[in-house]
């Protein structure tokens, strides 16, 4: 019966405990796993979560902000910029906009996000307004970061305001693609070893045609040229009637043809 590897770490992390007792050292996996752990909850610690409410345009949307009383703020994501109006006439450009404003709204509408506000160097000052607004890096409730997701679709372009070193996927998310990537090298991996093995396979294959062509030249030996001589003898022998004197009546008018000339020089030398 096949052990997973979970099940494996925690046999080994129980053998260990019962050989050390509490001073049992962890199994690597286990180690990993706390690792894990330990990262989400830095990440986590960070983080604000709340819910979306309306959208204001394809960069910012409401929230309900629970340290006012839950009163509204706009959340506009960090790092982003309209996308360009290019060649596109108005119309067009004001329905790639909205286009745009869908996107967010798929993302966030009436559903729970992260953020994290963004350092206060780049925040607006001297916003008039009912509403404030605030500039910080948001992610779904799985770990998508929204900023990277919107830039990537083509709804916004890149704008370098701050750094941020958890301005990526995170959580699950992260996870999801972390094991996308090591299937993905798994399968080249395979892929390479397959090949290295049909190349193998080939060069075997040549190797052993070439072997059987030296054996088959070798095997021409001695007595298979003896009997190649004894045979062109033969041949040979029946053409001159192996020295005898031909039976036939030779009419001596008879014009002789070029071999038979050619015949009768050698006889003669």
């Amino acid at each position: 019966m096949a052990i997973s590897t979970s099940t494996l770490s925690i046999l080994v992390l129980a053998f260990a405990v019962l050989a050390f007792g509490e001073d049992a050292p962890l199994a690597p996996q286990a180690v990993a796993e706390d690792r894990n752990v330990v990262a989400e909850d830095h990440v986590i610690s960070q983080l604000t979560i709340a819910m979306a409410s309306e959208v204001v345009d394809e960069q910012t949307f409401a929230i309900r902000d629970s340290s006012k009383g839950s009163s509204q703020i706009h959340v506009r994501l960090g790092n982003t910029a309209p996308t360009a109006q290019g060649s596109l006439d108005d119309g067009e450009y004001a329905e790639k906009k909205n286009v745009a404003k869908e996107a967010l709204s798929k993302l966030v509408d009436r559903q729970m996000i992260w953020y994290k506000v963004a350092p206060a160097t780049v925040q607006p000052q001297n916003v008039s307004g009912a509403i404030p607004m605030v500039f910080a890096d948001v992610w779904s409730i799985d770990g998508k970061h929204l900023s990277s997701v919107l830039k990537k679709g083509g709804h916004l372009s890149e704008a370098q305001d701050y750094s941020s070193e958890i301005a990526k996927d995170i959580l699950t998310v992260a996870a999801e693609v972390e094991k996308k990537e090591s299937y993905k090298k798994l399968e080249e991996a395979l892929k390479e070893s397959e090949k290295a093995k049909q190349d193998a396979a080939k060069a075997s294959r040549s190797k052993a045609a070439e072997e059987e062509a030296a054996a088959n030249v070798e095997g021409f030996n001695l007595a298979d040229w003896i009997g190649m001589a004894v045979a062109l003898l033969l041949v040979i022998g029946a053409a001159t009637n192996f020295g005898r004197a031909s039976s036939k009546k030779v009419n001596l008018n008879r014009k002789k043809g070029v071999l038979e000339r050619f015949w009768m020089q050698v006889k003669s030398a």
